[in-house]
């Protein structure tokens, strides 16, 4: 590995991993975290420091690698967004995170997590008094959705009401994924086709957030498997087993005591108008099947549906309760859209616009 002083561009350096045989392994380490049992929290491996640029900005929503214009799939909503009106720091504002960490249950500590919370409280309020004392419209896309309804629970009901207009997640994994499940065992190349997934498997398995698409038991059934051996079958029921039969045992700890207090039960509804949109009518995996005794062979996969990545048993676990627990509640569904094209697809994204525009 080598080290530099200065700042540099970590996430996501396309050109560099792609030209550099030996970026991946670099990037590896330098993306990795290392959870201390001692404080109770996540942190940079030793030697590395980072941050998030431009928050309250859109601006890093814009082009994650600048050299890949073509990479982005957030900036034609900001596009949309733009010719309906609105304007970076005066009436759209952008609240980046480090997806490498997630927040902690209460009684846990979670240093990056706090403070980005308490940036995002004020900057609603920030966003609030530049607009005449109006509620905000948050909107998010994925694992962002299951952060900010995070955040907004632990706010008071008074200031929730006060401050958020309308909640708008996109393609939020609610309950997990199967996936999720098969991204620990094998690595996630962040869609990379050049990547060896394998190659980044220690650094995902180091992450606090790689734990949290883990399925819910309460979504995807304790009796239904979803990852099988020719050895056994592992249910939404079975992660602590199945966290150490992959050679994750060190992953048992930080799940049982940060993670699975959060998701044990359904997300808890935030009491505010909430509109979900999602992708249907996709092939997503909703069963990974090893034709061995362990996970060394390439799985089978047994697919359903979904948005390709989330399975939609995740995609709409709240409605019910939220249906039922909120002043309002809206799901949309778009038909034959991905997780990622929910974003770019012009017909996906004029119903996403639609529905914000409706909000406000």
């Amino acid at each position: 590995m080598t080290y530099t002083t200065g700042w540099f561009r970590l996430f996501l350096n396309y050109t560099a991993l792609h030209d550099d045989p030996d970026g991946v392994r670099c990037f590896a380490e330098q993306m990795s975290t290392a959870y201390d049992a001692a404080s109770d929290d996540y942190y940079n491996v030793p030697g590395v420091e980072t941050r998030v640029p431009f928050f309250g900005s859109t601006r890093g929503f814009r082009h994650p690698d600048p050299d890949r214009r073509n990479f982005s799939y957030m900036d034609k909503l900001l596009e949309r967004l733009e010719a309906a009106g609105y304007r970076d720091g005066e009436t759209m504002f952008g609240a980046p995170y480090d997806f490498r960490y997630a927040v902690a249950p209460a009684g846990h500590p979670s240093r990056t997590g706090t403070a980005f919370f308490a940036s995002l409280k004020s900057l609603v309020e920030r966003a609030s008094q530049l607009n005449g004392d109006r509620p905000a419209i948050i909107v998010t896309h994925s694992y962002g959705g299951t952060l900010a309804q995070q955040f907004l629970i632990r706010q008071p009901l008074a200031w929730r009401r006060r401050f958020v207009r309308h909640f708008i997640p996109v393609a939020a994994p609610w309950g997990g994924l199967v996936l999720g499940m098969q991204a620990l065992i094998s690595g996630n190349n962040l869609a990379l086709p050049f990547v060896d997934p394998g190659a980044l498997r220690k650094e995902y398995r180091s992450l606090q957030s790689s734990l949290w698409p883990l399925p819910n038991a309460k979504v995807f059934g304790a009796g239904q498997p979803l990852v099988s051996t020719k050895r056994r079958n592992y249910t939404a029921g079975d992660v602590v087993d199945f966290l150490v039969d992959i050679g994750f045992g060190e992953g048992v700890g930080p799940y049982e005591s940060r993670v699975l207090p959060l998701f044990k039960e359904l997300p808890a509804c935030p009491r505010v108008p909430v509109t979900c949109v999602v992708g249907v009518g996709v092939a997503t995996p909703e069963r990974m099947v090893y034709p061995g005794d362990d996970f060394e062979a390439t799985p089978g996969v047994v697919v359903g549906d979904g948005d390709g990545l989330v399975n939609l048993a995740s995609l709409v676990a709240v409605e019910p309760e939220w249906r039922r627990g909120g002043p309002y509640f809206k799901m949309v569904k778009v038909a034959n859209v991905n997780h990622t094209d929910i974003l770019v697809n012009d017909r996906a994204l004029g119903i996403v616009m639609r529905e914000i525009l409706r909000a406000n």
